[in-house]
């Protein structure tokens, strides 16, 4: 009898569209350790978000979609609630079910077999409905939302087939959710190879224009409300006085929708008198150069709630300790007094303590960050963690060569 040939399932991978960083990384990292013999990846947008990393990502032959050809305008706010009611209806009905319809469509047409959700599940409704309409399964890699959306997610959790949670803090929120049904833990990753061939940490001050003899403290994120940069700026103010020869890099900007923060931000620093000791470097695609100039990595969110922070890892996987605040996922990734220190948000004096800690000893720092990166090699390399995802991906298809796999996966039913 002839063999049959088992064709790869095709996967689309569904990008919240957040901006460039972390999120799409991941994608990035995740799809050259994918099995193409098991699996086609499609990666898709709900609008237009450029990035280098999608660009990459192109490059690797992976179609990528957007879905809309312009991001949607964001809605006004409204106190009335009744007000409130009718917005959020306008907007399901001229929105988000068209989008699900056109999602839906591109599933029927591509012959997708899954579709997986890079973030939370509440910022992915029109894909959801996608799903359901073209009757596929669906998996949700929850990296972010905790606590959020709580009335939406009890609607419509019932409706994913299985949730992927990255740390200890997705996790315990997810299983808290009503209407969970199957959840596995399964950690961020990045790829290592992107830290091998880094240039060094003379040439890449020279490049960043850095003085010469200063210790470099650095913090890389979106610039947003609660991610901790006003609180940075304290810390930096407390630590200038001690310890004179230090730069404080904030790496970084604002997202699509702008606002006032960033421009607050270069306010304060004149306030506090740390124009000499503060550099604003705007948006970088090549975080792991930048951290090659760096000593300290810092990043101490208060009201934003991290799924696990993925420059965190990035920091870690060039062996630099990181000063960050015990939020959601960070905990996962430092191990308070061994890779870093752990300090409570808002804790300015805490964070200030930790850094003039670092500062003043630099064979801790050299041991914290050889921590550092045994613990992302063991943790999240996305060499090992990206077929564990892929296992649990393919069990949800319904093939049975991969349904046994299920339980290798450590899914729990909820």
């Amino acid at each position: 009898m002839p063999t049959s040939i088992r064709l790869p399932k095709k996967i689309l991978l569904l990008e919240s569209g957040t901006g460039p960083g972390g999120s799409v990384n991941f994608l990035r990292d995740l799809i050259p350790f994918l099995d193409s013999q098991r699996v086609q990846p499609f990666v898709g947008l709900y609008f237009p978000n450029p990035s280098l990393s999608l660009e990459e990502i192109r490059k690797q032959g992976v179609p990528v979609t957007f879905f809309r050809s312009r991001p949607a305008s964001k809605p006004a706010p409204h106190r009335n609630r009744l007000a409130i009611l009718l917005a959020i209806g306008a907007r399901l009905l001229t929105l988000q079910l068209p989008l699900a319809l056109k999602i839906a469509r591109f599933i029927r047409k591509k012959g997708i077999d899954l579709v997986v959700f890079n973030q939370d599940i509440h910022f992915h409704l029109p894909g959801l409905l996608a799903a359901k309409l073209a009757r596929v399964p669906c998996v949700c890699r929850k990296a972010g939302g905790i606590g959020e959306a709580k009335r939406l997610k009890r609607i419509i959790t019932p409706w994913v087939d299985l949730f992927v949670s990255i740390s200890e803090a997705t996790d315990r929120d997810q299983r808290n959710t009503p209407g969970t049904r199957k959840l596995v833990k399964i950690h961020e990753g990045v790829d290592l190879e992107r830290f091998r061939s880094l240039p060094s940490k003379e040439a890449m001050r020279r490049e960043l224009g850095l003085p010469e003899g200063k210790k470099v403290v650095a913090t890389i994120s979106r610039i947003e409300e609660g991610k901790g940069h006003i609180e940075f700026l304290r810390m930096a103010a407390e630590v200038v006085p001690c310890y004179p020869e230090v730069v404080f890099l904030i790496v970084g900007d604002q997202g699509p929708e702008g606002g006032s923060l960033l421009g607050d931000l270069k306010g304060l620093t004149r306030q506090l008198q740390l124009e000499e000791h503060v550099i604003f470097t705007g948006w970088r695609n090549d975080a792991p150069r930048i951290m090659a100039a760096v000593d300290i990595f810092v990043h101490c969110p208060t009201t934003f709630i991290e799924g696990l922070a993925r420059t965190c890892v990035e920091a870690m996987a060039t062996k630099l300790p990181c000063v960050v605040s015990d939020n959601g996922g960070m905990a996962d990734a430092v191990v308070d007094g061994v890779t870093g220190f752990l300090v409570p948000p808002g804790d300015i004096s805490a964070m200030a303590q930790a850094v003039l800690r670092l500062l003043r000893d630099e064979e801790l720092c050299r041991k914290q960050g050889l921590h550092a990166r045994l613990r992302v090699e063991q943790l999240f390399d996305i060499s090992q963690n990206a077929r564990r995802l892929e296992d649990a991906l393919l069990a949800c298809t319904s093939a049975p060569a991969y349904a046994r796999r299920i339980e290798e996966t450590n899914v729990i039913t909820v």
